[in-house]
């Protein structure tokens, strides 16, 4: 079966997470029924993004899919798509920002 690595930069998206989480699960799902993964690279958000990360994936039961990432010392974009790219084992690998913008149905195109 194909499976789907979708990596998400975050910095301070603790309340988008709560969103975004919940909307890919659904997506994901109706893709590839339980063949994904969604990894957090979270560059040590104040606001406490993967630590929500976690408790919203165990909440929705996709914990088994989530891996987080939290990079200490770390900074930018580029280098969090890098480090997220590494960590995944998915046939295809999907970037997208947790603000929101993107709305995850795009995934299926």
């Amino acid at each position: 079966m194909t499976k789907i690595s979708v990596v998400l930069p975050t910095y301070n998206e603790a309340e988008n997470i709560k969103l975004l989480l919940p909307a890919l699960k659904k997506v994901l799902e109706d893709i590839t029924s339980k063949s994904y993964e969604i990894i957090i690279v979270d560059d040590n958000s104040p606001d406490n993004t993967a630590t929500v990360a976690k408790e919203t994936a165990r909440s929705i039961g996709i914990d088994n899919n989530l891996k987080v990432i939290v990079r200490e010392g770390k900074r930018g974009l580029a280098t969090a798509v890098i480090d997220g790219f590494k960590a995944s084992s998915g046939d295809y690998l999907v970037v997208m920002d947790a603000d929101l913008q993107h709305p995850p149905e795009k995934i299926k195109e």
